[in-house]
């Protein structure tokens, strides 16, 4: 049976993967594995309980650098040349 430490593991590597792929559909599911790998180390810190962990199938998309907690690195609206 994989340790916490193991699914916090494989949640960091879904989450870098999502910073990287051109994708969004690819990035979003990243990001949902990422949570599910976070809630399953979760569950077993905590020990025995409920078998049964809450997806996030039904969650909106969220932006890598959301998920991060990081600031994005593009601005959401373009400079023009005179602002520089």
């Amino acid at each position: 049976m994989p340790s916490a430490a193991y699914f916090r593991r494989q949640a960091d590597v879904c989450l870098r993967l999502s910073l990287i792929a051109s994708d969004h559909e690819v990035s979003s599911r990243l990001i949902i594995m990422a949570r599910e790998y976070m809630a399953m180390g979760e569950a077993l810190e905590k020990g025995p309980g409920p078998s049964a962990l809450p997806s996030q199938e039904g969650s909106p998309d969220v932006a890598p650098e959301a998920a991060l907690g990081v600031a994005s690195s593009t601005p959401d609206t373009p400079s023009s040349p005179a602002e520089s």
